[in-house]
């Protein structure tokens, strides 16, 4: 079922990344890199970068009329109420490569909001190790839950720091909290990078 999922998001970039649509894109990729920082294109991250704006470009950039991108796609093709409901709840959130369990599917511990999510059985690579903690995003669809592209690995030397910073943000219950919340994680990951000579942990500050 993960290719029906990500056949339509490749027929959702397909479709608004060009024509009257390429203008939304500058400015959506202008928005993003400016609360997530600038990475060079030759950096081995820039992939994953990639991958991470286009999930935000469709589930979470608005257009000047306040319509999502995944929203007007929906509409525009008609799909059936449950991939709809699927596409349009997607869940954002900070996780943990918890294990694989012993019927070997993934275990992901979403931290931010205090949950277990068992991936599907055979879930393609995802290319992480246990212990690992990224934002990405999870979509349940026919009762099975799927990792989507847009993984940003955060360093496991900051995992105690971002724990107790989830748990403030859960406290606050708020949808836009927690999207500010993920991008400066991005934003984070992004200034350790072209600051690799510094400990994680003194990056990786709250206020």
């Amino acid at each position: 079922m993960l290719e029906v999922v990500h056949d339509h998001l490749d027929s959702v970039l397909s479709l608004y990344t060009q024509g009257s649509y390429f203008a939304d894109l500058k400015s959506a990729k202008d928005k993003y890199f400016s609360l997530t920082g600038k990475l060079d294109e030759d950096k081995e991250e820039f992939e994953s970068r990639m991958n991470c704006f286009n999930d935000w470009y469709i589930f979470q950039y608005r257009h000047l009329d306040g319509s999502k991108v995944i929203e007007d796609y929906i509409r525009t093709n008609k799909l059936d109420e449950e991939l709809s409901q699927a596409l349009l709840n997607v869940n954002h959130t900070l996780f943990e490569f918890s294990k694989v369990n012993f019927r070997k599917q993934i275990v992901l511990k979403d931290i931010l909001h205090d949950e277990k999510i068992t991936l599907v059985k055979n879930h393609p690579n995802v290319s992480l190790m246990e212990g690992d903690v990224f934002t990405g995003r999870v979509i349940k669809y026919k009762g099975d839950h799927y990792l989507l592209r847009g993984v940003c690995i955060l360093p496991q030397g900051v995992k105690s720091i971002l724990r107790k910073q989830s748990k403030k943000v859960r406290k606050q219950n708020s949808f836009e909290e927690e999207l500010n919340y993920l991008l400066s994680l991005e934003s984070l990951k992004t200034k350790a990078l072209h600051y690799s000579h510094i400990d994680p942990s003194k990056i990786f500050i709250f206020t």
